[in-house]
């Protein structure tokens, strides 16, 4: 993770159809802020990567070990949300410029999560993934501290950005509540070492 954050994300977004034809869609738990699961993502520059294809590939072997076979771009947007690295002062605005990415990986690929970076991962179907939404939703109206959300709801992000890609839908009237969430800042932003867990 880099000292100061790099205005850049990549996600992907990896499906695969179960045995009972069931679309279903790859999620980690993670282990720091932002709090919640999501699809995979991670910084786009922090390592000097060439192309943000490159990036979202070593994300999705760092988290989830997994090797993608294809990725295609599917979305890009600026949003406001804030992550664990202190923004720079170069920054015009905060936030993170996105690029999401469907990655194809092997049918019978399994999910190794990062022991220290997640909590774990698991294949959720469609209904689960609005049930997590869901539930980021409810929060978000009640006004709490971002710091509170539950670690089982969808990160707050991700509800922005499956709405975009077609997963779930979301009025924009609980867009705008679930904005709250990503774009407050941690309670502590990362300047070295391990960060602390989410809970």
């Amino acid at each position: 993770m880099p000292s100061f954050c790099c205005g850049t994300s990549v996600g992907g977004r990896v499906r695969r159809t179960s045995t009972n034809g069931q679309e279903e869609f790859a999620i980690l738990y993670r282990a720091w802020w932002p709090i919640g699961a999501a699809f995979l993502a991670g910084h786009g520059k922090d390592k000097d990567q060439a192309t943000f294809r490159i990036a979202v590939c070593e994300e999705a072997d760092e988290e989830l070990g997994l090797k993608v076979l294809e990725a295609t771009k599917v979305v890009t947007v600026h949003l406001p949300n804030l992550c664990s690295a202190p923004p720079t002062d170069a920054f015009a605005s905060p936030g993170h410029l996105w690029t999401v990415f469907d990655l194809e990986v092997a049918p019978d690929a399994r999910l190794l999560p990062d022991p220290e970076e997640t909590r774990g991962a698991e294949w959720v179907t469609g209904d689960r993934l609005k049930e997590m939404a869901a539930a980021t939703i409810a929060f978000a109206h009640t006004g709490h501290p971002a710091d509170e959300q539950p670690s089982d709801s969808l990160e707050a992000v991700w509800v922005e950005l499956c709405h975009r890609l077609g997963d779930i839908t979301v009025s924009d009237t609980d867009r705008a509540a679930v904005r709250r969430l990503y774009s407050s800042p941690p309670p502590e932003y990362y300047r070295g070492g391990r960060p602390a867990s989410s809970r």
